[in-house]
């Protein structure tokens, strides 16, 4: 097939030419590139409706579904950093410092110089950043449980193992930790 003379749409025919080996080069026992481009689109379609759903249940908290994220980091409160928060949530250095500083600014985390290191600034919650802790505890687990609420427990437990392999596919390991309990108990921290 070629392209159809007098044809706008595509007017350069490499392009053409790319766009026909793709579509013809498929095989049935091969995982098709529609496929592909299916469970990408949907697992995209999840990720932001998430986002969505999470900010909109947490807009009366002032905050954002990235800062109760950071929330939940800092809850440890045991030496981290904005890099160990960069890695945490997959971010560049500049835009966990700017979350981090956005919320020292609402006054939800401190800063203080690492005493091992001057270069190092140590962020913990403050007493209001922990308050509003709770409060998310409390309120804010609807997506969560909408997400998971028809998948029994084994379901769940192959969820987790599938999005984790998959993430490790991608390169992306260590953001996300494969056991669903150490995810629930994580929560449950004080």
């Amino acid at each position: 097939m070629s392209l159809p003379a007098g044809d706008s749409r595509l007017t350069n025919a490499g392009i053409w030419c790319n766009i026909q080996c793709i579509v013809y080069r498929r095989k049935a026992d091969d995982c098709s590139l529609e496929v592909e481009y299916t469970l990408a689109r949907k697992i995209l379609h999840l990720a932001n409706q998430i986002i969505r759903n999470r900010n909109e249940d947490l807009k009366g908290l002032g905050i954002t579904a990235d800062q109760a994220d950071t929330l939940l980091f800092f809850q440890s409160g045991i030496n981290r950093s904005a890099v160990d928060l960069k890695q945490h949530l997959g971010v560049t250095h500049q835009a966990a410092r700017a979350v981090i500083e956005r919320m020292v600014t609402k006054g939800l985390l401190q800063t203080r110089v690492s005493q091992s290191d001057a270069r190092y600034r140590e962020v913990s919650l403050t007493p209001r950043g922990l308050e509003l802790l709770d409060i998310m505890r409390e309120n804010c687990t609807h997506t969560g449980n909408q997400l998971l609420s028809s998948m029994t427990a084994a379901d769940k437990e192959k969820f987790v193992s599938l999005i984790t392999q998959a993430l490790d596919n991608l390169g992306v390991s260590g953001q996300a930790d494969g056991s669903l309990t150490k995810i629930q108990n994580r929560g449950m921290e004080k």
